[in-house]
């Protein structure tokens, strides 16, 4: 079997198995917990760091959202160099990222792309006649092309949301509505309604200049309009912010 093809097979069981394995480790960690990639640079890099005792085999691609797509068929308009690397017990790697053509994305707002980390452990000389299970573990960060000119800063459109009080089936939800050009990720959000506060402790990203909705359970009446919203957004810097806010609308 080809390296490659090992590889791919490999990344399909990593996928596959995602859920099982959310609380193991790699032994090969990246840098930071997103990247942010201005159109003004030719390249951004990615530090990779082995902090295993053994070499470790990595494998990096980059993907447009669908995690559970195959690598070979990302449409992601970047390439990434090298794309497959060994690292040494204790060694760092530079993986670098650079963009194909600025054609293929928009330049009025930022663009969400995932770099994935595939780390392959290598195998163990010890205890060879023993049936040992090894998984290959995967790594997957948000990468944010920005745009030269946009309006504003990140920062801005996170403060900047607007809120509404929308009807669901399962109860109500919080719209957060983002006019700006960057993108909003959130860690939570919540309501204080009649005195009690409901949250969504699962989060998600606002689009630039799209809505998403945040179910808030256990809440059955509509919040009054003004009623105070709290929410934790995450900065360039992987760091989370905490903001309030008011409901201005019930739908």
């Amino acid at each position: 079997m080809k390296l490659t093809t090992r590889i791919l097979s490999l990344c399909a069981l990593s996928i596959a198995l995602a859920g099982v394995l959310s609380t193991a480790e790699a032994s090969v960690v990246v840098s930071g917990t997103r990247l942010i990639y201005p159109a003004n640079q030719h390249d951004v890099s990615i530090q990779l760091t082995n902090n295993d005792p053994k070499p470790a085999l990595v494998q990096s691609w980059i993907d447009s959202g669908d995690m559970h797509q195959d690598p070979s068929l990302s449409t992601a308009p970047f390439v990434v160099t090298p794309p497959i690397t060994r690292i040494d017990a204790g060694k760092k790697q530079l993986v670098r990222l650079t963009l194909l053509s600025s054609s293929a994305v928009p330049t009025d707002r930022e663009s969400v792309y995932w770099y994935n980390m595939l780390d392959i452990p290598a195998k163990s000389k010890e205890k060879t006649d023993e049936n040992i299970l090894e998984m290959a573990l995967r790594t997957r960060i948000k990468v944010f092309y920005r745009p030269e000119g946009l309006k504003g800063v990140p920062a801005e459109a996170a403060t900047g949301l607007t809120w509404q009080a929308v009807k669901t089936d399962q109860g109500y939800a919080l719209r957060a509505t983002n006019p700006a050009a960057y993108n909003v990720s959130m860690s939570s959000v919540s309501v204080t309604s009649a005195g009690k506060t409901y949250t969504d402790d699962l989060g998600g990203m606002v689009a630039p200049k799209s809505s998403k909705d945040f179910p808030l359970k256990g809440l059955t009446n509509s919040p009054a309009v003004k009623s105070v919203v709290s929410y934790n957004w995450v900065n360039d810097y992987g760091n989370s912010v905490s903001t309030k806010s008011t409901v201005t609308e019930v739908r």
